[in-house]
């Protein structure tokens, strides 16, 4: 191996090696065996030292948090749901005989009694009817009374006297029927309320089943909503309720309805608050909540912001306990105020975490600043 090394200096040489080209060989040898040596041995050593550093690192620095000490106190929960007022009743009034509109005594938007006339079609021919109903009968009567006279001296035989019953019965449901058929022609409200709206005008041909008007009970008014099925036990019929509507009136009611099957699409319960509405001020269609007062329980009151949801998607809040270690707690909604939150389901005193819930996980130590420190401390 040294010869073949010989014979390539010597050719780069041209065959004349001096002693300065072995010194210069010499020290290029000893400058590559230091290079290589130290690039090989101060990487591994950097990797090695980094490693370490980076294990340590991590396992002496804590997430900071910045804590709340929270203590309960009571509060008596309320229940709060969205829905909107109706009118306890709405019946399209329509007509139950034929003919054409004669008379509209009750403008739309005016109260109306029980049996108030809303429309009135023309009779044509059915007073005429009627009185010939009525003039039969009178006929009929007499000939039943003088043949029951008759067969009751032997003069007539019984058949005959049964026909003559027959024939005054007769006139009697005909004259029931036309009295029926010119009733029928004044269309009444059926109970009292407002005439909402009405359909037809003066000349228009009215038939078995066309809408007259509409007519809504305003008082009492109903605040309708739809409950969730965690919740609907905590409503019972007659308890007393607020409805707060959007245009700012607050009335008190009474629960009168709960239902007792769910919508199949929503999975949720209607319920039905009833209030006074005596100078029908309070108009239907307009949003409005139920408030349904609970019963007094231990509850925190916190901000909006520290409520987070954990890997299930349940609702909670994220508390340190002793040993700073996080712990995630489900929480129930007792009350939503615009000073905060009231919740339930925690002990009377915890740790709460208010800044940085979000980027720990229950289990992990972290480093709790207390609030009045965090500004220093964060």
């Amino acid at each position: 191996m040294f010869e073949r090394q010989k014979d390539f200096l010597t050719r780069i040489t041209g065959g004349r090696l001096h002693r300065s080209h072995y010194i210069a060989i010499g020290i290029a040898a000893v400058i590559l065996v230091w290079f290589m040596t130290g690039l090989f041995g101060a990487s591994n050593g950097a990797g090695d030292g980094l490693t370490a550093a980076e294990e340590d690192a991590a396992s002496s620095a804590l997430t900071r948090v910045q804590v709340v000490e929270s203590i309960a106190s009571m509060r008596r929960g309320a229940l709060v749901v969205r829905g909107r007022t109706e009118a306890k009743r709405a019946v399209e009034v329509r007509a139950e005989t034929q003919g054409s509109v004669a008379e509209l005594p009750i403008e739309k938007g005016v109260r109306v009694a029980k049996n108030e006339v809303l429309c009135r079609l023309n009779l044509n021919a059915r007073d005429a009817q009627l009185a010939e109903a009525q003039a039969l009968v009178k006929q009929r009567q007499l000939e039943y009374d003088a043949s029951r006279q008759l067969a009751a001296k032997g003069y007539r035989a019984p058949t005959v006297t049964a026909a003559s019953k027959a024939a005054y019965d007769a006139a009697q449901a005909r004259l029931k029927q036309m009295e029926v058929e010119v009733s029928q022609t004044e269309i009444l409200a059926p109970f009292d309320g407002i005439l909402d709206d009405r359909r037809v005008e003066i000349g228009d041909y009215m038939r078995v089943g066309d809408v007259c008007g509409l007519v809504v009970e305003l008082d009492p008014l109903l605040v309708a909503a739809q409950v969730s099925e965690d919740r609907v036990a905590m409503l019972q019929v007659g308890a007393s309720g607020t409805a707060r509507l959007v245009t700012g009136e607050t009335v008190e009611g009474k629960i009168r309805f709960v239902s007792k099957t769910a919508d199949p699409a929503t999975r949720t319960f209607r319920v039905e608050l009833e209030i006074p509405n005596h100078d029908f001020a309070m108009r239907a269609g307009i949003t409005a909540e139920i408030v349904v007062p609970g019963d007094e329980v231990l509850a925190h009151r916190i901000p909006s912001a520290v409520v987070t949801l954990d890997d299930d998607g349940v609702i909670g809040v994220r508390t340190v306990d002793e040993e700073d270690r996080v712990q995630f707690n489900r929480v129930k909604l007792v009350d939503d105020t615009p000073d905060g939150l009231w919740i339930g389901g925690l002990p009377k005193k915890v740790t709460l975490i208010t800044v940085g819930q979000d980027y720990v996980k229950e289990g992990q130590k972290v480093e709790a600043v207390p609030a009045n420190q965090a500004g220093a401390a964060l």
